[in-house]
């Protein structure tokens, strides 16, 4: 039977469908589930193909429930593909200013001031905006420096930034499983950098040093013009 070009348009869809699902998933902790489910379906397909039987009962009776635990189990990486679908192409975001956060940033290295700041993109970040006090206020060095300033309130918490606005601050960031050695705002910052494409930058409160937290990724630290150059990249500032 001869190949039409609904075969060869069939073909190709899928192929781009398989394509884009791995770039979605490639460097997430769901790449790790892909590969178990994978492993797990070749298993099941051998011991059915060689009869098998009582451990291709068990598998094929296991997958029912494997599905729905791996639902709950990874219902962060399922709802970050799903906003990651939802957002589409990247748009440019809302002009931040750029100066005004990095002099923000070195004041709070050098005085030691422990700090989680996320630059909200694509993904909206209102619900953890609620979290905390909404201000609405115009970015500032000060401004930021006053509210990670440890006799205040609001200093344990993350801000978030929505273009060249402070849009809330002591908010709650979700805290990532993965354990890296280091203190509760770099698991926050990794957290919430894992359910959105948010890029939240963290100031160690014992060294000073500054890293980013972006796709479910902490950078080591990062000197000012590092950042600078990241920021532009990132955010076309």
């Amino acid at each position: 039977m001869p190949i039409t070009w609904r075969d060869l348009l069939d073909i190709l869809l899928v192929a781009v469908l398989f394509y884009y699902l791995w770039r979605l998933i490639a460097g997430t902790r769901a790449l790790n589930l892909v590969r178990g489910v994978l492993i797990y379906l070749v298993v099941w397909f051998l011991a059915d193909r060689l009869g098998l039987s009582t451990l291709a009962w068990l598998l094929g009776n296991a997958a029912t429930l494997g599905a729905f635990a791996l639902i709950v189990v990874f219902q962060p990486e399922l709802r970050g593909l799903l906003e990651r679908l939802g957002r589409g192409q990247q748009l440019r975001p809302p002009a931040l200013s750029l100066e005004e956060l990095l002099f923000a940033l070195r004041r709070l290295s050098e005085k030691r001031y422990g700090a989680l700041i996320a630059l909200e993109r694509r993904t909206p970040l209102g619900e953890y905006a609620a979290t905390g006090e909404l201000l609405e206020a115009r970015l500032s060095a000060r401004l930021l420096e006053t509210l990670f300033y440890a006799g205040t309130p609001l200093h344990d918490g993350g801000v978030i930034l929505r273009g060249d606005r402070v849009l809330a601050a002591g908010c709650v960031f979700p805290l990532s499983e993965v354990r890296l050695g280091l203190g509760t705002r770099h698991r926050a910052a990794l957290g919430l950098s894992e359910v959105s494409d948010a890029l939240v930058i963290v100031v160690s409160e014992e060294t000073g040093a500054i890293r980013v937290a972006e796709g479910g990724r902490l950078s080591p630290p990062q000197s000012l013009e590092a950042l600078r150059r990241r920021l532009k990249e990132v955010l076309g500032a």
